[in-house]
């Protein structure tokens, strides 16, 4: 097994964990704060499924994210960027005015593009170091202090280091947080 391959597994397993969790999550569950302090469920899909976007569009290629294209504009990516450094009130928003069934459909062509991405990519290709800070001007939000400061260390590392941290790792913990809220839901239900 190479390199390329485990990273296209792990990228693919992203996806697939949120594809799959998508799946049985409820409109009450998905607006739920079940523990204090945390997000709600729906800005953590949302959030998970942009970073990927922005991971591999925009901070690696520098090229549009598919959250940029006119019938993802709902999703409110040019406003709330990927939901790094935004306030918990925007990150309710999201959740309030993004369904699930949106989420599918927006996770799809994440998919889609992501993979066929990935597909022609080289050793030297996921070795090459992105201009990071660059490519973040295509938006004036990604590079405010508040959001800019939760990537800023990604600057000058290669390709497969952004796939291996924000776009497999970071969805992990994401998972988790997410598993945990809805089965303290689900518990609380058949109590």
């Amino acid at each position: 097994m190479t390199g390329k391959t485990l990273l296209e597994l792990q990228l693919t397993g992203s996806l697939n964990i949120l594809r799959d969790r998508l799946a049985s999550v409820t409109d009450q569950e998905w607006i739920a704060r079940e523990i204090p302090g945390t997000s709600l469920p729906g800005f953590t899909f949302w959030h998970a499924a942009r970073i990927i976007d922005w991971g591999i569009h925009c901070a690696i290629q520098g090229v549009p994210e598919v959250a940029d294209r006119p019938q993802w504009s709902g999703l409110h990516a040019t406003e709330l960027a990927y939901g790094a450094g935004i306030s918990q009130q925007e990150a309710d928003s999201v959740a309030h005015s993004v369904n699930p069934t949106d989420m599918v459909g927006y996770i799809a062509e994440v998919r889609q593009a992501a993979l066929g991405w990935f597909g022609d990519l080289s050793d030297q290709d996921l070795d090459r170091a992105p201009d990071l800070e660059a490519h973040q001007r295509v938006k004036p939000r990604y590079l405010t202090p508040e959001v800019w400061s939760e990537v800023r260390d990604l600057a000058g590392l290669p390709t497969w280091q952004i796939l291996a941290r924000p776009c497999v790792s970071h969805i992990r913990v994401h998972a988790g947080e997410i598993d945990i809220v809805l089965q303290s839901l689900r518990a609380k239900k058949t109590e």
